[in-house]
């Protein structure tokens, strides 16, 4: 972007923005740790749950492990 061009506002706006979308992703992943945690605990197939939470088996099996 050339100089002239730069508008100190656009560019706070587009850093919100993409703050928000970065904050609002972790959140729902932090979510779906939780769900599957909480999934562990009725039994459910580790494969069940990442289907169900979106989590890849890697990431239910070290919610297992840890």
């Amino acid at each position: 972007m050339l100089i002239g061009e730069y508008d100190y506002d656009t560019d706070i706006a587009v850093q919100r923005e993409e703050s928000f979308d970065m904050g609002r992703s972790e959140g729902s992943h932090q979510k779906a740790l939780e769900t599957a945690k909480n999934l562990l605990q009725f039994g459910l197939s580790r494969e069940k749950i990442a289907q169900a939470t979106g989590l890849t088996t890697d990431e239910v099996e070290a919610i297992c492990n840890g």
